[in-house]
This record gives structure tokens, sequence and C-alpha cells, in this order.
């Protein structure tokens, strides 16, 4: 059964000399003295030291991948990830040791991967980075358990995101539909109310209009009978 959390990224606990770095005893006892320095810093928690010992390699040095694999630990942990991102990437394009080149591809996953928890709109997208930078770490290393494990957790989590977003997707269309449903139905009774009220309306209109008329024909009527023609008197005048 796998965990839920993700192994940590890889650190060089000791750089080794690059193969491109100048091989006099006194470059290595330089090299080693200062990776030595800024690797006891930064298992201290020291990482700001830490990192300047690494600039100054790297400054002699700019083309020292074990130097900047080292630096790029150093801004991981203190959050700098773009940075730290840029120079794993870096180090996999010019480091030849391929354990070196699997641990930086490991920790380019190992970022993509703690972004995806971090992002909800670029989650899968990420994961699927995630996963491809883990799967370049395999080739390189294919014994290693930390990738193996992140690289299965990776394809979990990318599952159960494409699961849920289909589940939020019915889950919405479900909601729209009951929604436009509501709305309909809204409208039918206000559209009753419209025509009751309407014939009401109507009604009370119908109603005056009788009224009316009944009104005036009785006015009509006391006015006939007002101008009625008066009967001659029969009683004789002589």
């Amino acid at each position: 059964m796998i965990r839920s959390g993700i192994i940590t990224y890889i650190i060089i606990v000791l750089a080794c000399l690059s193969p491109n770095m100048a091989t006099s005893v006194h470059a290595q006892n330089w090299i080693y003295r200062y990776t030595h320095i800024g690797n006891q810093k930064f298992h201290k928690g020291q990482t700001d030291k830490a990192e300047q010992y690494y600039l100054r390699l790297l400054k002699e040095a700019p083309n020292n991948s074990r130097a900047m694999f080292n630096l790029a630990d150093a801004y991981l942990a203190k959050g700098d990830v773009r940075g730290a991102d840029s120079l794993y990437n870096k180090v996999t394009q010019i480091e030849t040791n391929p354990q070196v080149r699997s641990m930086a591809w490991h920790n380019r996953g190992y970022i993509s991967q703690r972004a995806a928890l971090q992002s909800r709109e670029q989650e899968q997208q990420l994961l699927r980075t995630a996963i491809e930078q883990y799967k370049q770490a395999l080739r390189l290393e294919p014994h290693s358990d930390r990738t193996r494990y992140n690289l299965a957790l990776c394809q979990k989590q990318l599952k159960e995101s494409t699961n849920n977003k289909q589940q939020n997707k019915q889950q919405q269309k479900q909601q729209q539909q009951q929604k436009n449903k509501q709305n309909e139905q809204q409208q039918q009774q206000q559209q009753q109310q419209k025509n009751n009220s309407n014939k009401q309306q109507d009604k009370q209109q119908t109603e005056q209009y009788m009224n009316l008329a009944r009104q005036a024909e009785r006015r009509a009527l006391e006015k006939l009978k007002q101008h009625q023609p008066r009967q001659r008197s029969k009683d004789k005048n002589w």
C-alpha cells in the first residue's frame, strides 16, 4: 500500500570532484574544503552560509555540477523552488555521472509533485511532468527505491485527481441541470402568477365596465321618466 507522503529530495552529502574540474592537488584541496564546509553548514540548517560557500565554488568553477547540485539543495531548503529547479536542470545537462543525474531528475520530480499539491488548476499537468521526471531518474538509476516510490505515489495521485475531476464535472453538470430545472419551474410559476394577475385585472376591469354600464342605464331611465308626456286632465272646464 502506498503511503501518502512524498519522500524528500535527495542530497549529496559530500560532493565528489566533477570530471570537468582541474585535477591539481591544490584545486582538489580547495574544492573539497569549500564543499565540505558548505555541506556542514547545510546539515546544521545554516543554509545561508552553505549557499555562500557553494557560490564561491561556482564563481571559480562555473561548470562544477556538484556545487550546482548542492546550491540547488540550499535554494530548495530556503523555498526558492525556481532557483533550485533551474540548477537541477543544468546538472542533468552537464553531469556525466548517471547517479548524480538521476538524483537531479528525482529532485525535479519532487519539485513538480509538491507544486501539484498546491495548485488545483495545474495539478494534473504538474503530476504528469513529475511522472516523466521520475521516469527519467529511473532510467539512469533503475534501483532507486525512493524514486520508484514517489513515481508510484505520483501516478496514484494523478489517477485520483482525474477521477475527482470527472466526478466534479458530473456533479457540476447535475447541479446545472437542477438549477436549470428550478429556473424553468420558477419562470413557469412567475408566468402563471402573471397570467392569473392578468385574468384578475381583466375580471376587475370587466366588472368596472359593467357597473358603469348599469349606472349609465339607470341615469338614462331616470331621464326618460322625467320627460314622459303628461296626461290631459279629464275634468270639464265649463
